[in-house]
């Protein structure tokens, strides 16, 4: 059963920290950080331990993390129009965020979300500040530019393929893993880029129309506006039912309404089309988790670790459901 939007009063500190990884497997950030404090403030209480073995001390810059990452938000949704004006303060979000984030390294996610934070602006803040964040905002985080770069080695194709995939872009993502296969020297580095490309890129090439629709749906599910992302990925997902990424992102858009039975409906059939999919099978696996049914959560993780050992979102999100579990 998931837990209520309402936070409730009067649990301990250890059911409210559990409680608010609920709430962050969910999406729901807000009552996870009221959880958190609420954790945080009988910390007194706490004698569980704490996920990646951070200390209390650790915890409490996961809530101040994540609130810079919301004031960091709500500073970029008014920046079109007066965007020289605040141009000072949006590199000192940008500068606050990474600073804090820096602090709790395993919180990759996190430091994922203030990316794309940024990065969500580029298409919908007008050419000015299109050109702003791809030039500037988006190198300060040391994300690439639309053009697939010349003379990198493999590795760093692989890293730019990474790079592309969070901004939402997978063509040049799959380019990037081509690039990579094609002048790798040693079998090990073209297994990594093939590997991706298998897990985390479209099975098919995606139309450039579909995959900024896509965009647009996220920079809308990120600012909040779950209804018009629900209809831009219910749309994508009816004329373009080959492409992974819109029905992914479905499912989260269903999680975060709370309609948790239609998000693990389009989650299963995402991987009924493409099982290879590593992104569906941890999505399914925190639904489950936040559901407290953690034996179903485990076993959806161990299908997404078998598609790749070494991916950090899946042995982090292992982690979470092992606390679950005690």
């Amino acid at each position: 059963m998931i837990p209520t939007r309402d936070v409730p009063l009067g649990l301990s500190a250890d059911e409210y920290f559990r409680l608010s990884i609920q709430y962050l497997l969910l999406g729901w950030k807000h009552q996870m950080v009221i959880a958190a404090k609420k954790a945080i403030d009988l910390k007194a209480d706490l004698h569980g331990k704490l996920p990646y073995d951070l200390k209390t001390e650790d915890y409490e810059k996961i809530g101040i993390a994540l609130g810079v990452v919301e004031g960091a938000m709500d500073i970029a949704v008014g920046l079109s129009d007066v965007f020289r004006d605040t141009w000072k303060v949006l590199s000192e979000a940008i500068t606050a965020a990474d600073q804090a984030l820096d602090e709790v390294e395993p919180l990759t996610e996190i430091k994922k979300e203030v990316q794309s934070v940024f990065s969500s602006f580029a298409k919908e803040a007008g050419d000015l500040f299109n050109k702003a964040v791809e030039g500037l905002v988006l190198p300060a985080l040391g994300m690439p530019g639309r053009d697939l770069p010349e003379y990198l080695t493999a590795q760093e194709y692989i890293e730019a393929a990474k790079q592309y995939r969070t901004l939402g872009w997978c063509e040049q993502a799959r380019d990037s893993l081509v690039k990579a296969m094609e002048i790798a020297r040693d079998p090990a580095t073209v297994r990594i880029a093939r590997q991706y490309l298998i897990t985390r890129i479209p099975r098919q090439p995606v139309p450039h129309m579909a995959v900024q629709r896509n965009i647009q749906g996220h920079h809308q599910m990120v600012r909040g506006d779950l209804d018009a992302a629900k209809k831009t990925f219910e749309a994508l997902m009816r004329e373009y039912p080959d492409f992974e990424w819109p029905r992914g992102n479905l499912g989260l858009v269903y999680a975060q309404l709370g309609q948790i039975d239609r998000a693990e409906q389009v989650l299963s059939d995402v991987l009924d089309y493409n099982p290879d999919y590593l992104n569906a099978w941890l999505h399914l696996a925190r639904l489950k988790a936040a559901k407290l049914e953690v034996r179903e959560a485990q076993r959806y993780l161990d299908k997404a670790l078998r598609l790749d050992p070494d991916d950090q979102p899946a042995q982090a999100l292992k982690q979470l459901v092992d606390f679950l579990s005690i």
